[in-house]
């Protein structure tokens, strides 16, 4: 039920623009928040996945909800046009590599028990925002937080090979399974490092860092939002990498006809919404 990555293997994160390395290893994002599929409130994460093309997708959506809000809100903060939005796209190896639970292993199920559907079926779409007084912890993602809170704690019986888990290998809700690939999200945990844990940013290499620019278009036309727009293409945003020197992104191996991102190119990338 373990899955470890390579040493070498090549993690892709997605942060507010302007961040520095190391602070995407920090687990910030996660920790001022409501809590997140598999942290609560004040629980330092790091999301991250080995495809790069869950990173953006997962982004994408939040990006969308996010854009929803701004749409409703608009007789008191007029919406601004057209629909872009600014990311700063990391890549990085992690070694020794983290030793996670992967909740789509048969043994994973039963030693947690839980319905493997649960893992694609999240409750409400979360909002984004600061934890507000009074409102619960829990939010949306309750079952996944709550399996998140039993491995968190989980510690192998004495006389294990096995190590105590740094995180969770899980299906990505957004990103489509493709001719049986299963794309998955790691979800990195912290402890004391006081108890022999090593932080991430200090066995962490940065390989490359990126500016995304993210658009959502017009269904009909694919031209960029406007006031007079009806109809918007929420499934299918468009996406392109830019910086100084920027290398390109190389496909995802695993994944069949896996996509080679090149710098200063267009792409698409399709949002599964659930």
């Amino acid at each position: 039920m373990y899955y470890i990555p390579g040493a070498a293997a090549r993690l892709y994160r997605m942060t507010a623009p302007g961040s520095t390395w190391p602070t995407p290893l920090f687990g910030h994002g996660a920790y001022f928040t409501k809590g997140g599929r598999f942290n609560r409130a004040n629980d330092p994460t790091v999301y991250c996945s080995e495809d790069p093309l869950v990173v953006i997708t997962e982004t994408a959506f939040y990006e969308a909800l996010e854009w929803h809000r701004r749409i409703s809100d608009h007789r008191l903060n007029p919406v601004g046009y057209p629909f872009v939005s600014r990311h700063s796209f990391w890549c990085f190896s992690i070694d020794p590599p983290p030793p996670l639970i992967d909740l789509q292993h048969s043994s994973a199920i039963a030693q947690f028990q839980f319905p493997p559907h649960m893992l694609l079926n999240p409750a409400l779409n979360p909002r984004r925002g600061l934890q507000l007084a009074g409102q619960s912890a829990a939010r949306d993602y309750f079952g996944t937080q709550e399996l998140a809170d039993e491995i968190r704690a989980f510690i192998p019986p004495a006389g294990s090979p096995n190590p105590r888990p740094e995180g969770i290998r899980a299906p990505s809700v957004r990103t489509a399974a493709v001719s049986g690939y299963q794309p998955s999200m790691l979800a990195l945990f912290f402890f004391d490092p006081k108890l022999g844990w090593v932080p991430y940013e200090n066995r962490a290499s940065l390989i490359a860092q990126w500016d995304l620019v993210l658009e959502f278009l017009e269904v009909s036309t694919d031209l960029p939002v406007n006031y007079a727009t009806l109809d918007i293409d929420w499934r299918q945003p468009r996406f392109h990498l830019e910086g100084a020197g920027a290398q390109k992104v190389p496909a995802y191996g695993p994944a069949p006809g896996g996509m080679e991102v090149q710098p200063n190119q267009c792409y698409r990338v399709s949002i599964r919404y659930a």
